[in-house]
């Protein structure tokens, strides 16, 4: 055989082993399919309307028109009784800065002994603390950032009182009795020295509530009786003018159990807020837990006119003391279960074997709404039982009772199952690859 020959033949050869080389690369990608998953976690929603919000109370202003240093005593949001010192006006800066001071230290003391007694009986865990101490943190940002200053420093005692009960609960400490001696030592000497000054006046609050140390201009321009008379133009933008405030007010006692919100909404929103169950509020800037409320009334002037819903609750601090507007969302619902992307929702013909009243068995066949997950490296089929639906996503439920679920052979899609969220021709039982 002459070289040219034999040259041919070798090429040949090597070209048929790259053809077969790819023809068996092509059948593995077409047999071993590559997918995206993610892990089903759970997840929830809510549905909710966004609204302006204009809150109202029973307020009773306190004022004071003479000579001397104003130092208050109590914190704003704090719990006052009818009667009882709320600041005191001092001779010198120095005698009112030892005042407040001295209550400072007493606030410290009292909040620790607290704490302290009340050790064996704590049910928060570390991770329900540290989230109150970052949203703690984020809320004395934001009042550094607006100048509430006066706010921070209550925000902070809240802060400080989170993580002394977090070191208790991991057991960094047993008791605060070094830290409490400390402080006590303290009390006395600012106490020694406020014999030194001079109180010439006691502040009192005109009656029990909660107090605020500033007042706004609407304090009882919305009278609490009035509340089921407002219609939206009663609350409009121009009609809510804040009064000037007298350089007298030296702040203000929020009375009564109850405040309350007026919101405009439109009638469409009106009938849903009529027909939910239960009314949770979203207020960020005074709480990161959502805030119970009560439906007190509805008014409109007929069916399809705009409408005021006025709500009411107990829920108090500083912040929900001093709150006059804002931009709130009412939830009226809340769904708990896995959030799924739509896209990776597929329908499917499921087939089951059950029994009719004659004892026979039968098939019946359903086409389901389901997501394929991995397990392993197989492809399986799993039902999703929506309990909302987003923009680009469904909540499906976790808890399924044996009615919903069509087969359990297929089952439902569960916490921790890892959904293809992308891949190509799946099926039951499919071979394939994950790539992420």
């Amino acid at each position: 055989m002459d070289k040219p020959t034999l040259l041919k033949r070798v090429i040949m050869t090597i070209l048929t082993l790259l053809v077969i080389t790819y023809v068996i690369y092509v059948v593995c990608r077409a047999s071993f399919t590559q997918v995206r998953t993610m892990t089903a976690k759970e997840t929830i929603a809510y549905n909710s309307i966004t609204t302006d919000a204009f809150v109202i109370h029973d307020e009773a202003l306190i004022r004071y028109d003479g000579e001397g240093i104003i130092s208050y005593m109590v914190s704003d949001g704090e719990k006052v009784s009818i009667n009882e010192p709320v600041a005191g006006v001092f001779d010198s800066v120095a005698s009112a800065g030892t005042k407040q001071e001295a209550e400072r230290l007493r606030q410290k003391i009292n909040a620790l002994t607290t704490l302290q007694s009340n050790s064996d009986s704590i049910t928060r865990t570390p991770d329900e603390l540290d989230n109150e101490i970052a949203n703690g943190l984020i809320k004395a940002n934001t009042g550094v950032n607006s100048g509430d200053l006066g706010s921070v420093r209550s925000i902070a005692d809240g802060i400080l009182y989170s993580v002394n009960e977090r070191q208790l609960v991991t057991g960094k400490a047993k008791d605060f009795n070094d830290r409490l001696n400390e402080i006590n030592q303290e009390y006395n000497e600012v106490s020694a020295k406020l014999s030194e000054g001079k109180m010439n006046k006691e502040l009192k609050a005109p009656c029990t509530g909660y107090f605020v140390s500033d007042a706004d201009g609407y304090e009882n321009l919305i009278p609490v009786e009035r509340l089921e008379e407002l219609m939206p133009e009663d609350i409009a933008e121009n009609k809510l003018v804040a009064a000037d405030i007298p350089e007298d007010i030296i702040g203000k006692t929020v009375s009564g159990v109850y405040w309350y919100i007026a919101c405009p909404v439109s009638a469409e929103d009106a009938i849903r807020i009529k027909n939910a169950n239960s009314i949770k509020l979203d207020i960020p800037i005074v709480s990161s837990d959502k805030i119970k409320a009560e439906l007190c009334s509805i008014n409109q002037k007929n069916r399809t006119s705009d409408a005021v819903i006025i709500l009411r609750g107990t829920f108090m601090n500083s912040e929900m003391a001093g709150l006059r507007k804002a931009r709130i969302s009412l939830i009226l619902n809340t769904y708990e279960g896995i959030q799924i992307p739509k896209s990776a929702v597929h329908e499917r013909e499921v087939t089951r074997v059950v029994e009719d009243k004659n004892g026979k068995e039968q098939k019946e066949t359903k086409t389901l709404s389901g997501v394929y997950v991995k397990i392993g490296n197989e492809v399986a089929f799993r039902q999703v039982i929506p309990v909302y639906s987003g923009e680009d996503y469904i909540i499906s439920a976790i808890n399924v009772t044996g009615d919903e679920m069509f087969s359990e052979k297929v089952g439902v899609v569960q916490i921790y199952d890892e959904i293809i969220t992308e891949g190509a021709n799946l099926y039951d039982g499919k071979i394939i690859n994950r790539t992420s």
